[in-house]
């Protein structure tokens, strides 16, 4: 692994990033690790600010594997021999692929195991053949997984890859993320987060969403450019796409929100209250008649969890949160419920 906060200039290197401002707080959690994957057309640089913004956000450390660009049609070349590598209309089965390089080496004497073999296949993209050896480690079977544009298509492959040498049941361990992905089709048993902006050009090339399950945002709110799609304007609406993940509706209007789902993926945020934050902010000033009660079941859920103790000890200590609870609870008519979950965070 290369220096931490370092600029990465090879194909596949691997570098921690963690973010001065996050790792300075009391939010941050250095035992948990997220993997980062770039798109085309990245530098080292991008790569390295892109690495440390997802830190920031996360509260964590991140894990980037670079995609190395080699210019644009380059890039684009890569991005369709990865597109098709085991999906496309003439390419053979991870499987059938695996057998034929296990037995080329058998004719020519040698012993080849089967997870060499694979890297042998993946090869052509070092970074995938990078990834594959990365997530294949012990420590890094449940990671959370972030990927952007290109980065989708590597790490779709690389994921096709693990679940043929070590069996499909440990995909279900990773948490799968994806944002402005050209990827269509995924291994079974992973089961990703996808986010896209409704006017991001590369996310049309996976095809319509017939499940409408992809969490989408128009475009960002301080950008007059509709065909939005770097990584960084993705972390921006972050706040969006977690409510839209669970909401159903378009142009503002709301038809439908899974208010307890959206609670429990706030309580899966763990001790990341600023990120807590920033969600509960955009459902008071976008979505008030649903803010109440998402805060209602997110303070029951806490005090129910297992895990929730550690939280609401955190939670102690942020008076702004706190208060943004209390303030989307307590307005219009208060149900006895509400009252009770405000009585006890007043009292924390």
């Amino acid at each position: 692994m290369a220096d931490r906060n370092g600029v990465p200039s090879r194909d596949g290197e691997i570098t921690e990033y963690r973010n001065p401002e996050a790792e300075a707080t009391r939010w941050f959690d250095p035992g948990r690790r997220a993997v980062f994957v770039n798109g085309m057309a990245n530098t080292g640089k991008n790569h390295a600010e892109s690495g440390l913004a997802l830190s920031l956000l996360q509260m964590c450390p991140v894990i980037g594997l670079y995609n190395l660009t080699g210019g644009f049609f380059e890039d684009l070349s890569q991005c369709l021999l990865d597109k098709y590598q085991w999906d496309g209309p003439r390419a053979a089965s991870p499987s059938e692929i695996l057998d034929a390089i296990v037995a080329d080496a058998a004719r020519r004497g040698q012993r080849m195991d089967r997870a060499a073999a694979m890297e042998k296949a993946l090869e052509r993209n070092p970074a995938a053949a990078s990834l594959f050896r990365l997530l294949r480690r012990p420590e890094y079977r449940q990671a959370a997984i972030f990927a952007h544009s290109q980065g989708n298509l590597i790490l779709s492959n690389t994921l096709s890859a693990i679940g043929l040498v070590d069996g499909e049941t440990k995909l279900g361990t990773y948490e799968v993320r994806t944002f402005g992905s050209p990827a269509v089709n995924w291994p079974r048993g992973v089961k990703p987060i996808e986010c896209g902006f409704t006017w991001d050009p590369v996310t049309w090339l996976a095809g319509f969403d017939f499940s409408f399950s992809i969490s989408k945002v128009g475009m960002p709110a301080d950008s007059l450019n509709p065909l939005t799609h770097g990584f960084a304007e993705y972390m921006k609406c972050d706040p969006a796409f977690v409510i839209n993940r669970f909401r159903w509706g378009s142009l503002g209007v709301t038809v439908s929100m899974d208010e307890d789902g959206l609670a429990t993926a706030l309580v899966r945020m763990g001790r990341n209250l600023p990120r807590v934050r920033s969600v509960f902010e955009r459902l008071k000033t976008h979505h008030p008649s649903d803010s109440d009660d998402v805060a209602l079941l997110y303070v029951e859920k806490l005090r129910r969890g297992t895990n929730g103790a550690a939280v609401l000890g955190a939670l102690k200590s942020e008076p702004a949160l706190r208060k943004l609870l209390i303030d989307v609870m307590d307005g219009g008519w208060t149900t006895a419920r509400e009252k009770e979950a405000i009585r006890f965070l007043r009292a924390l």
